[in-house]
């Protein structure tokens, strides 16, 4: 059984994981940095703020792929916030025609990141956002960072101001080899105590060089008692412990396998119900050397639920088709 007050911030590793979401590749940012924007925070998940300053627009041919990622990415509030005061974010990376028009319908258009601020242990958030955009026909691009607060604090003519504090930016790069994939809708699953599970699976060819790297990012849930969207919490738990890695095993396209499967760095979630819901970040760096011969791998997302309430993986899309859990390998 976890202590009656789970730690709310997740592991060092998550923090390892998060700066890995900027700088594994070493690429340069591509927009100028964000000047301070504040917003005010609403009783419900409302409407988008995009921040000033993070938009980038480049042309890019139809099924071109896109390496996109935030730095500096955070929000905190403006006047100090009292226990119980939790703010639920979601921050995002959204993409849309150049001309300001939504792509085409059904098209994925960017991935969110999303964990409360839990006052007063907590009194700041950074995400960690990355996500391959895939151009859905020749054209002209614009994506950005965006972000949405909201409490149920927010009555009674209570208002709260948040702050994306200067700095913020969205980078672009493109790789020799890239691949994408999205835990889809009604693929995802609760994850009982003391199980673990396989999940966003998918294959990747690398080519174009010998550095790989596979991300795969989970939006979690634990699964408090009476919560409205996954069944099976009590009160005899304050939240769950999850860890999270990635595992590649490298194949034939034949199917036949190389060795034994590469286990990335596990990382460790303590998801308190004050906490609610964490994006967990996960990556593995391989070469192809350690293929054995073969030549493609075939990545899966491992999620274990230490101790607590189950704990749900979110599948498919938030509004404006923004993917939940997902994943994507790069060659390099």
């Amino acid at each position: 059984m976890i202590p009656s007050r789970i730690r709310t911030a997740a592991a060092v590793a998550g923090a390892v994981v998060l700066a890995a979401a900027g700088t594994v590749f070493g690429a340069a940012p591509a927009t100028a940095a964000s000047t301070d924007f504040t917003y005010e925070v609403t009783r419900n998940a409302e409407t988008y703020k995009d921040v000033p300053g993070t938009a980038i627009t480049f042309d890019a041919a139809a099924g071109e792929r896109s390496y996109l990622w935030s730095r500096y990415f955070s929000t905190d509030p403006v006047d100090t916030l009292a226990a119980g005061d939790n703010i639920g974010n979601t921050f995002a990376i959204r993409c849309r025609n150049a001309d300001g028009t939504a792509l085409p319908t059904g098209t994925e258009a960017g991935s969110y990141w999303a964990a409360n601020l839990v006052p007063p242990g907590e009194t700041s958030l950074t995400a960690g956002l990355r996500w391959l955009f895939i151009a859905p026909a020749d054209g002209s691009y614009t994506c950005r960072l965006s972000i949405v607060s909201y409490s149920s604090i927010i009555v009674n003519g209570r208002t709260v101001t948040m702050r994306v504090p200067a700095g913020a930016e969205l980078a672009r790069a493109v790789y020799p080899a890239m691949s994408r994939w999205t835990l889809l809708a009604g693929t995802g699953v609760t994850v009982a105590r003391s199980t673990t599970v396989s999940t966003l699976g998918s294959t990747h060819t690398p080519s174009g060089g010998d550095e790989i790297a596979v991300y795969q990012d989970a939006a979690l849930s634990t699964c408090a008692a009476g919560s409205p969207i996954c069944s099976g919490g009590t009160t005899a738990y304050t939240g769950t412990t999850v860890e999270t890695w990635v595992e590649a095993q490298p194949k034939n396209p034949d199917g036949s396998l190389c060795g034994a499967p590469v286990k990335g760095p596990v990382s460790r979630w303590n998801i308190s119900n004050a906490k609610h819901h964490q994006t967990a970040a996960n990556t593995l760096k391989l070469t192809t050397a350690q293929l054995g011969g073969c030549t493609q791998i075939r990545t899966t997302l491992k999620v274990r639920n230490v101790d607590g309430n189950p704990v749900k993986i979110h599948d498919g899309y938030a509004s404006g088709t923004l993917a939940a859990t997902h994943g994507a390998a790069i060659t390099y």
